[in-house]
Order: structure tokens, then C-alpha cells, then sequence
């Protein structure tokens, strides 16, 4: 005796919400381990002229004035009148570095995200220039891009 007709449509579509249900979970691990596997930004060397403007941006991220005017020039620091950067969402990407004897140049690709709005978040990216001079053995930064002034300057230079 052959079983009902009925029980057939059953199996197909038990079958059908098991392979659907497998293949959530599949998709779900994989954007999970995506996640957790994404590693770190590079940390250059503090003795670098990268590592100087690593540290230094991530200190005016964070809004850690303090700690970023120890990566500047002493004609710079020493009179700091001290500013705020602004408080917008930042990302610094290395673009390229010229180091010259006492020298450097760190060219970066600034990325400022502000707010939401109704369509989302806005965004606005430009090429910003740190300059840097060795002093005493030391990286340390004489000019930065606007975004990251944490000196208000009182003087021209």
C-alpha cells in the first residue's frame, strides 16, 4: 500500500526550511568570523614619522590634548594656547611619507563623518600634510593638517 499523497508536500517543505535554516547559520558564521577576524590598523613604530602622527591623531581623536602636544615642536608646544579639534567622528589613512635628513612629510587621507541625518551619515575626505622635524633624536610635528590643530597660534610664523 503506497503512503498518502498528502505526507509528500510535507517532507519537501520540512526539507526546504531545513536547507534555508542551514544556510543562515552559514551565512551568519561568516559574518561573525568577518567581524572578529578584522584585524587592527598597523601600529608603525613611535620612533617612525608615521608612528608620530599615528599617535598624535589618535591622542586629538580622543581628545587628549595633553598627550598630543607632546608630539609637537618645542617653539610650538611650549606656547600652546590650547584648542579644541572639534569633536567629529575622524579616520586617518596613510597616504605616503618623504623623510629627509632632519625632515619629514607624512601625507595622509582624512576622512571626517559628521552626524546623521534623515539619509544617513555625511561625509567629507581630503589629503592633509604633517611636517615634522628630528629634534634631539625625536620625531615631532611642526605643522598638521587643519583638523588636527590642538594650538590655537597667537603669533604668525
Amino acid at each position: 500500500m503506497s503512503e498518502p499523497a498528502s505526507d509528500s508536500p510535507k517532507r519537501g517543505s520540512r526539507t526546504t526550511m531545513i536547507v534555508l535554516i542551514a544556510v543562515v547559520a552559514v551565512v551568519v558564521i561568516v559574518a561573525l568570523i568577518a567581524v572578529f577576524a578584522r584585524s587592527a590598523p598597523a601600529q608603525y613604530d613611535e620612533g617612525t614619522p608615521e608612528g608620530v602622527v599615528q599617535r598624535y591623531s589618535q591622542a586629538v581623536v580622543d581628545g587628549d590634548v595633553d598627550t598630543a602636544i607632546d608630539y609637537l615642536v618645542p617653539e610650538i608646544a611650549d606656547d600652546c594656547e590650547q584648542t579644541s579639534a572639534g569633536t567629529e567622528d575622524r579616520r586617518v589613512t596613510l597616504l605616503e611619507t618623504t623623510v629627509r635628513d632632519d625632515s619629514a612629510r607624512v601625507e595622509v587621507l582624512i576622512a571626517t563623518v559628521y552626524g546623521s541625518g534623515p539619509l544617513g551619515t555625511s561625509e567629507y575626505e581630503n589629503e592633509g600634510v604633517f611636517e615634522l622635524e628630528r629634534t634631539g633624536g625625536d620625531w615631532l610635528i611642526s605643522a598638521t593638517p587643519w583638523e588636527f590643530v590642538v594650538c590655537a597660534q597667537t603669533e604668525p610664523r
